[in-house]
């Protein structure tokens, strides 16, 4: 018998399908965008200034075993990021330098890159690629979450995230930013997905990442507050998971979710610390001294004493690693401290406009403008919203409300969580407008979210590779660095700083150091020179280099440059090369030539 032509015929997708298969290969296009765009950063960008601490604490993780430097920060992301340098090569002895009896996380970070700054710099590296990974990770997870609601909505998604410059910033950096809002971003999804469908697996999940989060950053702690309230919103409505059930069992229910999530957050937590130093009473962890951190040391060394611990039944045990409490009634004080906060082209103290402004400013012309198509288009119910309405946003909200309190107005990476569930809004206006036939003054909505879109991919690579420092197309980086110059001037640009003086054969050089291995990145780069400090004269002639952050911090000009300094170049905006004169005195800011390498 000979079988049918029509058996072996290839079997054609349907449309539905086809259309997945087109989405999945853009999809695909955008990640590998977005990793070239974070590589090209990735090998430009200099050791910023928080870096050498993060990655100081996760080698100590490895190589010593031990969690006492983890206070500032939990250890999750930061043991992550040093994973591959701790696992190449013979480890440095770091419990051999001073600072590490003394728990002094950016004295020992000095000391660590000025004994082998080759190693510890390429150590760095390698975890920004890990940072990056996890950009990547969290740019599939929402890709695929957002499935469900269409292909058009789901690249909206994914395209808005992989290639908004904030997340190109931060997403290959190694700090706790990026990997935070990795952690932030799941928890708050599973707990959406358990609370509405009741489906076991995603309670799990939501708890598990609600750990993670909880030992990457401390200000996930505001997570615990929106779990309760998601699930009691969800039970007192009986809604979602509680649909149906009678009142009994709704308050059984809910004592056995919060029971569950507690227990596995409360294991993650001290797990991620090697349970080292948990479970004492409140009597035992008063009694700790306390680390030389400088929140403490302005607290005569007895935080913890004055903080709502100290008000706690002296009996009580504590099912948490003494690192971590100190860590947290640290974080929360060092919040309410004055950082010196520049804003909107002065020192005005803490604006809980900070964030809310730099979110705009920060943000491409074309993802605000679906935005504002997307917020316009959600449907608001007159009585109660819907549970899935109330489980994303009452985490972004909340989040954004926190940062605005706060006091550290020292870059928009602190509220960077917030992002993604703009992402979604914006995602909704995109597919709103590419899914409508209609017109506009004449306009197709299809091109104009086809233009909206482009306009976000064309602001990516220009973006790159000054992702840190960028102000969207209709500010710009003039009035922008007006608007924020503190947490643009991370110390990225220093090697260009190398090029440029390199090639003008500057010597002698003083460099006013900003960050604790900036003035080994600058004999990285070649570059001989010695480090000073602004309020002291310079012999002359000299170069002299001096970054924008402290010099609008300092509340009066540098004494370096009094007497007559040619500002020679400006380096990306922020950064002031200056020549002193032996024989010509000139007025500081003559003749800028500015650079951006």
């Amino acid at each position: 018998m000979i079988a049918s032509p029509a058996r072996f015929a290839p079997v054609v997708p349907p449309p539905q399908r086809r259309r997945r298969h087109v989405a999945h290969a853009i999809a695909a296009g955008l990640l590998a965008l977005m990793v070239a765009l974070m590589a090209i950063a990735i090998v430009r960008d200099s050791p910023t200034c928080d870096e050498p601490f993060h990655m100081t604490r996760g080698l100590a993780l490895w190589w010593e075993g031990d969690s006492r430097l983890s206070y500032a920060h939990p250890p999750l992301a930061n043991a992550l990021q040093a994973a591959p340098g701790a696992a190449r090569g013979a480890p440095a002895d770091i419990s051999s330098f001073s600072a590490w009896k003394q728990t002094k996380v950016p004295e020992l970070a000095r000391q660590y890159g000025t004994k082998v700054y080759p190693r510890a710099r390429e150590d760095m590296q390698l975890g920004r690629a890990v940072t990056a990974a996890l950009a990547l990770l969290l740019g599939v997870y929402l890709y695929v979450r957002s499935l469900r609601h269409g292909t058009v909505r789901a690249l909206f998604v994914l395209g808005l995230y992989a290639l908004h410059p904030i997340v190109l910033a931060h997403g290959h950096l190694t700090t706790t930013d990026l990997p935070l809002t990795v952690a932030f971003v799941i928890a708050v999804c599973e707990w959406e997905r358990f609370v509405v469908t009741g489906r076991t697996a995603r309670l799990f999940t939501a708890a598990l990442a609600l750990g993670a989060a909880m030992i990457t950053k401390f200000s996930a702690l505001i997570l615990v507050f929106v779990f309760v309230l998601v699930a009691l919103y969800a039970a007192l409505r009986r809604t979602g998971r509680f649909s149906g059930l009678t009142w009994p069992r709704v308050a059984a229910g809910l004592a056995r979710d919060i029971a569950i999530v507690f227990a596995i957050v409360v294991f993650v937590i001290n797990a991620a610390y090697g349970f080292q130093r948990t479970g004492l009473t409140v009597d035992r962890i008063l009694a700790e001294r306390e680390p030389l951190h400088w929140v403490s040391t302005r607290h005569e060394g007895r935080l913890l004493d004055k903080s709502l611990l100290g008000k706690l039944p002296g009996g009580l045990p504590v099912p948490l690693p003494y690192t971590y409490v100190f860590g947290a009634f640290s974080t929360a004080a060092h919040t309410r401290l004055d950082h010196g906060n520049y804003f909107f082209g002065g020192l005005h103290g803490p604006s809980p406009a900070y964030f809310p402004v730099l979110l705009v400013i920060k943000s491409p012309v074309g993802f605000l403008l679906l935005l504002g198509v997307g917020a316009s288009v959600l449907r608001v119910r007159r009585r109660w919203p819907r549970l899935q309405t109330v489980a994303l946003v009452a985490a972004p909200a909340l989040y954004l409300v926190l940062a605005m309190k706060s006091h550290v107005n020292l870059g928009v990476r602190h509220a960077m969580p917030v992002l993604p569930f703009l992402v979604m809004v914006a995602a909704r206006g995109g597919a709103w407008l590419g899914l409508r036939s209609r017109q506009a003054a004449g306009v197709p909505l299809r091109r104009v979210a086809a233009g909206a879109a482009g306009l976000v991919v064309a602001e990516a690579i220009m973006a790159t590779p000054h992702q840190l420092s960028h102000f969207n197309l209709l500010v710009g980086p003039r009035a922008g660095h007006w608007v924020s110059m503190v947490g643009e001037d991370w110390g990225q640009d220093i090697a260009s700083v190398g090029a440029m003086l390199r090639e003008q054969g500057a010597s002698p050089v003083y460099y006013e150091r900003y960050g604790d291995w900036a003035s080994a990145e600058l004999s990285h780069a070649g570059v001989r020179h010695q480090t000073f400090r602004c309020n002291k004269k310079l012999p002359r002639p000299a170069w002299v280099v001096v970054h924008a952050a402290l010099d609008v911090r300092r509340r009066k000009p540098c004494a370096a440059l009094k007497g007559g300094a040619t500002r020679v170049a400006v380096i990306n905006h922020h950064i002031h090369v200056y020549r002193l004169d032996a024989t010509k005195a000139t007025l500081a800011g003559d003749a800028p030539k500015s650079l951006s390498q």
